[in-house]
């Protein structure tokens, strides 16, 4: 019987597997399978609380585990001390690109920054207010007096100075300090929060309120993600870590120079971090099997990235979780019919009744499952339990109905691979 769950994480659970997409809350109570994956990203974590970091790509074909996998390890890194971030891909939201693409994506992570408090994003102010009122109450309780703004502003300078040579780290902590003293004058609309967040973009404003010309941008978005990890180490968390997902965006770009501005950005980034140039950063990147693999118009179609990536020679398709490329593998049966047995159980919860569905009759459903598709690499894991839901709740609004009535005989359809789109993309 599976453990009971928190009602308000309960509802949430199920409200997104029923509409297909992975909850936010609760994903350890049906985690199934990924004992050699898990192991992976723990020590990866261990290695960027050290000071290292990682740069992993996780592949997978869509349905079969990646959003899963990642927010596994988000859940388990903020519960461990780090501060996460996270953005989806689109076509207007890249790597780099002639659009504001690049700072659009790093507006998006900075809105889902997040820590174990802060658990649902929105986490920026709150960071830097926590640093404030830290750093205020120390001085106070050394000093046995009132805090000058001028013993804080030393105080957090002082806290960080070791980044001290990162590109654009002056002009970013003129910002941090300027929000300092807007945030204890008690201002509501504060400039430098714009700043921070990517917002402001008229340098004449930010000279006025801030002091700096400098603004982020496209070409320096991820030199403030690295201000940021510096930042959030020094006063107290165990580093940053940061997933993209959605990679098949870049894939499906028809523009080929497009297409390898972002393969060079995803490069530069790989080397920082793998050659030790970045610190307490590790940055997973989730796409499917084509956004890697292919050479025409994947990962391997850019040479840099693809002599970094391939498979070694001695490898001879024995599985490597430990090399840049992480393939998740699909879940066996036995595995399947577990996450179904718990998705099972969990209904009962949400709505408080017994099904009497059996684990032969879950047994049932899944060979009905599996023999009305040529392949069992059709049908993922997100149909097999969106499915089930789906069938739990007719039951359960409907007591005349059988189970096995309506499984039996049904055939399931797999979603269709939106990997045969293609972007338009005109930029040049």
């Amino acid at each position: 019987m599976t453990a009971e769950v928190p009602k308000r994480t309960l509802i949430t659970m199920m409200n997104a597997l029923s509409s297909g997409v992975v909850p936010r809350r609760g994903l350890e109570y049906i985690a199934v399978g990924r004992k050699k994956e898990t192991e992976t990203f723990v020590n990866d974590l261990e290695d960027t609380y050290q000071g290292g970091g990682a740069f992993r790509f996780i592949s997978g074909r869509f349905g079969n585990g990646k959003s899963f996998m990642t927010q596994m390890i988000r859940n388990y890194a903020m519960e461990k001390g780090f501060v996460v971030m996270d953005a989806d891909l689109a076509i207007n939201r890249r790597l780099t690109g002639s659009k504001k693409e690049g700072l659009n994506l790093y507006r998006e992570l900075i809105k889902n920054m997040a820590y174990k408090a802060r658990p649902d994003g929105g986490a920026m102010e709150p960071i830097l207010q926590t640093w404030i009122l830290d750093t205020k109450d120390r001085i106070e309780k050394e000093k046995e007096s009132e805090a000058t703004r001028e013993d804080i502003e030393k105080a957090m300078r002082s806290s960080v100075s070791d980044i001290s040579n990162l590109q654009n780290y002056q002009d970013f902590m003129r910002v941090i300090i300027c929000y300092m003293n807007d945030f204890l004058d008690g201002k509501d609309d504060i400039t430098a929060v714009r700043w921070l967040k990517g917002e402001l973009d008229v340098k004449k404003e930010s000279r006025k309120e801030l002091g700096t010309n400098a603004l982020i941008d496209d070409s320096n978005w991820y030199d403030m993600i690295k201000i940021w990890t510096g930042i959030v180490k020094r006063i107290g968390f165990k580093g940053m870590v940061i997933f993209i997902d959605e990679g098949v965006v870049l894939y499906k770009l028809q523009n080929k120079v497009s297409r390898s501005n972002n393969y060079e950005r995803l490069l530069t980034m790989f080397n920082d971090i793998m050659q030790g140039k970045t610190q307490y950063l590790s940055i997973y990147v989730c796409g499917t099997p084509e956004f890697i693999e292919d050479p025409n118009r994947g990962l391997y179609s850019y040479e840099a990235l693809r002599s970094r990536l391939v498979a070694g020679r001695y490898e001879n398709g024995f599985d490597n979780y430990l090399g840049p490329i992480i393939n998740l593998k699909p879940l066996t049966n036995e595995e399947i019919f577990v996450l179904l047995r718990t998705i099972k159980d969990l209904h009962e919860q949400r709505y408080g009744y017994e099904s009497g569905i059996t684990d032969d009759m879950l047994e049932t459903y899944l060979r009905t499952v599996m023999g009305s598709v040529v392949s069992s690499t059709m049908i993922t894991p997100r149909e097999i339990t969106r499915d089930l839901i789906s069938l739990l709740d007719t039951l359960h609004q409907n007591k005349d109905l059988e189970f096995l009535d309506l499984v039996e005989g049904r055939a399931i359809a797999a979603d269709t691979n939106p990997d045969d789109e293609i972007i338009e993309d005109l930029e040049v």
